[in-house]
């Protein structure tokens, strides 16, 4: 039996969540949590390179965890008007703290910066004094004999090295074994 999977719309046959009118069905989007919502949705989406660098994947966590902000944000102004928070409160408190961590440890903790006019900026203050000299001796020696010539281990240093320029790579992280497109900090190099 041959599956059948929804075929994308036209624009004017789409929901207003998909078209980007509203954040949720059905939600006024004048009152303070819908407001606040947008705010945070915009500011996790910028975070992470813009719009057309989220996945639909990556923009439910972010309204995922706007969300869980909101909610967490409501306790903080409960907890200070009373001085004091029960037992249960702070639980229930924690255990959304625990699952907002853990979409951001999916989404990545660093800011993207899109790129500029889809270039890809190099930025070698990243890089410590000794990884910018190897960088200069490794694109030296692509300038003087050519990229071909270059050993494996060399051509693999120099592509980390660049990665770690822009700040993001293609690799796993120590919890996730596939490889992607995340931020450098998160790529476990030793599974590479």
């Amino acid at each position: 039996m041959d599956a059948s999977y929804p075929v994308r719309r036209k624009l004017k046959g789409r929901s207003g969540v998909t078209n980007g009118k509203t954040l949720l069905a059905g939600m006024d989007g004048r009152s303070k949590w819908a407001r606040r919502l947008h705010d945070l949705v915009a500011n996790h989406v910028a975070d992470l390179g813009g719009p057309e660098h989220v996945t639909q994947s990556q923009y439910i966590l972010v309204k995922s965890a706007a969300n869980a902000t909101i909610v967490m944000e409501q306790w903080e102004i409960e907890f200070a008007k009373e001085g004091t928070a029960s037992l249960p409160a702070l639980l229930a408190y924690q255990s959304i703290s625990n699952s907002l961590r853990r979409i951001f440890e999916t989404l990545g903790l660093g800011r993207v910066d899109p790129p500029r006019d889809g270039k890809v900026t190099y930025d070698i203050s990243k890089l410590s004094d000794a990884e910018q000299h190897r960088l200069k001796i490794l694109n030296h020696r692509v300038d003087q004999h050519g990229l071909s010539a270059m050993s494996e281990k060399d051509a693999t240093e120099m592509k980390m090295l660049m990665e770690k320029c822009v700040g993001r790579g293609y690799g796993p992280s120590a919890t996730e074994p596939g490889a992607r497109d995340r931020p450098f900090h998160e790529i476990d190099w030793t599974r590479r």
